[in-house]
């Protein structure tokens, strides 16, 4: 997983990684991913960025939703209402 797409996490042997310590995300901890194609993420990070009270941490949660924004610009025909399921094998 690129830095440029995901700055927290890592992608390593089937697991989440915090790239600053280096800790994965415990098995038992949910995660919930949104990604930039799905029409409502904007809305969810825009609602989570009100709910912030870290000066640092807003403003790493909008350089994210405006890089999401960018994505749905640039990209108008891969944007999709969301799902839930995963899709059968191609």
């Amino acid at each position: 997983m690129l830095q440029a797409q995901e700055p927290k996490y890592d992608a390593r042997e089937g697991r989440l990684v915090n790239r600053h310590t280096g800790e994965p995300i415990p098995d038992e901890e949910p995660v919930f991913i949104l990604r930039a194609k799905d029409r409502r993420a904007t809305v969810a990070l825009t609602a989570y960025y009100a709910a912030i009270t870290d000066p640092e941490h807003a403003r790493t949660v909008a350089a994210r939703i405006e890089s999401f924004k960018a994505f749905a610009l640039a990209n108008p025909d891969k944007m999709k209402e969301p799902d839930t399921g995963p899709r059968a094998p191609a």
